[in-house]
C-alpha cells in the first residue's frame, strides 16, 4: 500500500486550512446581509463535510476492493494446489 510522505499530508491539510480561511474571510467581508453570509457559511461547512465523507467512501471502497481481489487471488491458489495434488 502506498504510504504519503509527512510533507505531502502537511501540504494538503495547509491547502485545507489556506482555502477555508479565504473563503471564510470572503463571506465575512462581502457586503451581504447577515442571513445571506450565514447561508454561504452553512453551505461552505455543508461542502467541506460532503467532501470528507465522500473521500472517506472512496478510500474504503479501493480498500474493500484490494481485500476482495487477494481474497479471490488466495482461493485461486487454494483451488489450483488441491487440483495439482489430485
Amino acid at each position: 500500500m502506498q504510504t504519503h510522505s509527512k510533507a505531502w499530508a502537511y501540504y494538503c491539510w495547509a491547502n485545507f486550512a489556506v482555502a477555508g480561511s479565504i473563503l471564510s474571510i470572503g463571506i465575512w467581508q462581502a457586503d451581504i446581509s447577515l442571513t445571506f453570509q450565514a447561508f454561504l457559511t452553512m453551505g461552505m461547512l455543508y461542502i467541506t463535510a460532503s467532501a470528507f465523507n465522500l473521500a472517506k467512501v472512496l478510500r474504503d471502497e479501493h480498500e474493500q476492493g484490494e481485500w476482495h481481489n487477494r481474497l479471490e487471488a488466495a482461493r485461486t491458489e487454494q483451488l489450483l494446489r488441491q487440483v495439482e495434488v489430485a
